[in-house]
């Protein structure tokens, strides 16, 4: 079997399934409000746009802690700091001062 470093990056599975579930949910909510809709029911047209507000509103959001909330709390991302440092200490930055 391949094994690569960005497997371990991937989501669990169980973030996905997740991820998953909220969406299947979402849209069988838009589609019975869709149904009411078609059956002359007029709560179903403001369940509807509730439904497509809901999705985009929260469709980031939820990309966000399913997939890449992990990702971006790394320690690797956090060495901007220990780069300039670096820079410093080697006298990179002192022509600005003159």
């Amino acid at each position: 079997m391949y094994h690569s470093k960005w497997r371990e990056r991937l989501p669990a599975r169980p973030a996905f399934y997740n991820y998953i579930a909220v969406m299947f949910s979402l849209n069988a909510l838009a589609l019975f409000a869709c149904a009411l809709t078609g059956s002359g029911a007029s709560f179903g047209f403001w369940l509807y746009g509730g439904t497509i507000v809901c999705y985009h509103a929260l469709y980031l959001p939820l990309l966000y802690v399913t997939f890449l909330a992990d990702f971006f709390q790394e320690e690797d991302l956090h060495l901007e700091n220990v780069y300039y440092s670096e820079m410093k200490d080697a006298g990179f930055f002192d022509a600005d001062w003159e």
